[in-house]
């Protein structure tokens, strides 16, 4: 029984150097990963195609990350890391990864209580983008004056892509998952 409470308690560990440098790698190739759509992601004045763009390449490659390093807070390095690159070129970009990565890491672990269930590396890696959604809308607000109508555009518009970028995160997600079964197969993860 004490076993059974252990595995669904929260409990936070202290990340060791190589986990650190395991999650900057991971961060580096996804923001290779999704390179080829920042022009897209740039040029986009509505809310939502952003995260849509995002959500694949981030949930692959950060779900094989959380499956390597299982501790609470993977996520959030994960974030903050790609939002201090991401921070050069826009700095909301920065508050959108920051938050991005708290509230799902947060929703995941409230549910699953740590990384050891692969369905919070599921979880939390699969909703990091729509995440962005509300980061995206504050800062449009604060810096650009931007109403909320004014960033959704077509409401039909948005909620296909909040949807989309639910699905599109999740089959990353789930494609993360799979490649990380194999790589733990072959010990290399």
């Amino acid at each position: 029984m004490n076993e059974r409470w252990k595995m669904k308690s929260f409990r936070f560990q202290a990340f060791t150097v190589k986990d650190i440098v395991f999650l900057a790698v991971i961060t580096a190739v996804t923001l290779l990963a999704a390179g080829p759509l920042a022009p897209i992601v740039m040029t986009v004045t509505k809310i939502g195609p952003q995260a849509f763009a995002m959500a694949l390449p981030f949930a692959l490659v950060t779900s094989i990350g959380l499956r390597k390093v299982k501790k609470s807070g993977s996520l959030l390095i994960i974030g903050i890391l790609s939002g201090l690159v991401l921070l050069l070129m826009a700095p909301v970009m920065f508050f959108n990864q920051f938050t991005g990565s708290l509230l799902s890491e947060s929703l995941a672990l409230l549910l699953f209580k740590n990384y050891e269930n692969r369905k919070a590396v599921f979880m939390s890696s699969g909703l990091f983008s729509f995440f962005t959604l509300p980061s995206t809308a504050v800062v449009n607000i604060l810096a650009k004056g931007k109403s909320i109508p004014e960033q959704l555009g077509n409401p039909i518009t948005f909620a296909l892509f909040a949807l989309g970028t639910i699905a599109l995160g999740l089959i990353g997600a789930m494609i993360g998952n799979k490649i990380a079964d194999e790589l733990q197969k072959a010990g290399k993860l």
